[in-house]
Order: structure tokens, then C-alpha cells, then sequence
């Protein structure tokens, strides 16, 4: 198992984008953490990933998995399993070692040729829109860190985020596809409801970009309450109110995916109303 947080330990990571590089940067702050370096498909991205985080840019995985106690693979998902096996032929033990990739929606399995060669398989994942190579690292210290796998592997990454003040959470593997369709309600699918709404305003006259940036403030002051106090303590609107009447007369005006979409969620927000109630 490599070596405990306290004494030194060395991590490397196996793809140079944008988890890659901000992942290492933060992490490489933690106490008694050494980054030893990156190995990518592309020479010139390792040697700016080692540039801007630390550590070296290394032409063979062999060297990379030698130098290392913990090896992290930040590599697109579909290419996590190749990866594994390309460490498990690369001429470098992985006895002892532990290696996780990053990915939200698959689970630490996609390593398990690793453990059959003798490393502790996880996974760990910054619950982050990560959308800078070079900034977001700034701001992995306000995100959650979700991990699975081998007990030893999740336990050592617990200590890791401990050092820097990073809060985590365990989840059960046989979850991972549920866990990361919440990121995407949280994240992605956001977007496409503000896209509905600005469509909607723009009806109303707004020119699109105006409709965009005009309901900026409402969007962002309520993404701000929902984070500092909860969802019951943060809901507004007709259906918080029981104003049915409101609620009919939005219904009378929407279309399409618009109405299917106010309906379903203007339930949902009943039910956030009456939680908050009880």
C-alpha cells in the first residue's frame, strides 16, 4: 500500500487536461505531498502540465508508475481501462502502489486489472464543473470529493483530502451512474432550464442576450441561498405560496417541453413546500 500522508508521498497522474492539471496543483499542496509528474499521449502537454504544476514530464509510464505511491489516471472515461492495463504492462510494479482515476459516472472497477496486479484501486472525484486547466484548481478547495474502491486505496485519499481541509464523502460503487446523474441535474441540466427561461423572456420582448444576462441576479441569488441554507428554506414562487391561480395562468401561456417541464417541476416544489411546512 504506498505510503501514509505524513510521511512523503508521491503522486503522479496519467493525463495532463484540465482535471489533470488542477487536480495536481491542489492536491500538491497538501502536507508531506510531492508531485512527481505527468505522463500524457502528448509530450508538449505533460511538459506544461509539469510546468504549471510541478513535478516532470515523463516519457514512459514504467518511469512514472517507479516514481510514484499514488498514480492518478485523468483520462477521458473511455480510456480509463486501457490506461490500467497499459500500467499493468509498463514494466513497473504496481505492488504496494494505489491508483484512482477521476471519473463521476464510472466506477473503480474500470481499474480492476491494477488490482489483479497487486495495486489498491479507487475512485475520486471533485463534484466541480472543472472548466480551466489552469484556474480551477483555485477553487477545488469549495468542492465535495466522492470516493469508492478498496477500502485501504479510499482511506489513504481521505487522509490526502483531510491534509488539505477538502471535505469527502464514500459511496457505494454499484451507485456511480446514480451519483453522477445528480451532478448532471445539478450542473448540466441547469443550463438547459435557463436556456428555457430565457427563451421564454425573450418572447416577452428582451432581446436573447439581454434575456440571458436580465435574469443573471435572480439565478445567482438563489443558487447562493439553496448553498447557505438549504432547498426548503430557499424556495419561492407560486407553488411555496399555494397559488394555484398563478401557477394555472404560467400553464396557459407555456407550450410544448416549456409546460412539461414547469409541471414537472412545479410538483416537485410542492412537495419542497410541504417539507418545509412540516
Amino acid at each position: 500500500m504506498a505510503r501514509n500522508v505524513g510521511s512523503r508521498t508521491s503522486i503522479a497522474f496519467v493525463g495532463a487536461g484540465k482535471v489533470g492539471c488542477s487536480l495536481a496543483r491542489f492536491l500538491a499542496g497538501g502536507e508531506g505531498v510531492g508531485l512527481a509528474g505527468f505522463f500524457s499521449r502528448s509530450a508538449a502537454s505533460a511538459q506544461d502540465a509539469a510546468a504549471f504544476a510541478g513535478g516532470r514530464a515523463f516519457d514512459e509510464l514504467g518511469e512514472l508508475v517507479a516514481a510514484a505511491d499514488v498514480v492518478f489516471v485523468t483520462t477521458p472515461d473511455n480510456a480509463i481501462s486501457q490506461v490500467a492495463g497499459g500500467l499493468v504492462g509498463c514494466g513497473a510494479s504496481l505492488a504496494g502502489k494505489l491508483v484512482a482515476h477521476c471519473s463521476g459516472a464510472t466506477s473503480s472497477e474500470a481499474l480492476a486489472a491494477c488490482r489483479k496486479a497487486g495495486a489498491a484501486v479507487a475512485s475520486c472525484h471533485p463534484l466541480y464543473a472543472v472548466s480551466s486547466r489552469f484556474q480551477s484548481w483555485q477553487e477545488l478547495g469549495r468542492a465535495w470529493f466522492t470516493l469508492e474502491g478498496d477500502d485501504a486505496a479510499v482511506t489513504v485519499l481521505e487522509a490526502l483530502l483531510d491534509s488539505l481541509g477538502a471535505r469527502h464523502a464514500r459511496i457505494d460503487a454499484a451507485q456511480k451512474a446514480r451519483y453522477h446523474a445528480s451532478a448532471v441535474m445539478a450542473s448540466n441540466l441547469v443550463v438547459g432550464l435557463y436556456d428555457m427561461a430565457a427563451d421564454e423572456l425573450s418572447r416577452c420582448g428582451l432581446a436573447r442576450a439581454d434575456a440571458e444576462a436580465a435574469l443573471a441576479a435572480l439565478f445567482l441569488g438563489n443558487a447562493e441561498h439553496i448553498a447557505a441554507d438549504g432547498v426548503a428554506a430557499s424556495l419561492t414562487g407560486p407553488a411555496a405560496r399555494g397559488d394555484e391561480a398563478t401557477i394555472g395562468r404560467h400553464l396557459a401561456r407555456l407550450e410544448g417541453d416549456d409546460r412539461a417541464v414547469y409541471e414537472l417541476l412545479t410538483a416537485r416544489c410542492r412537495q419542497i413546500a410541504e417539507r418545509g411546512r412540516g
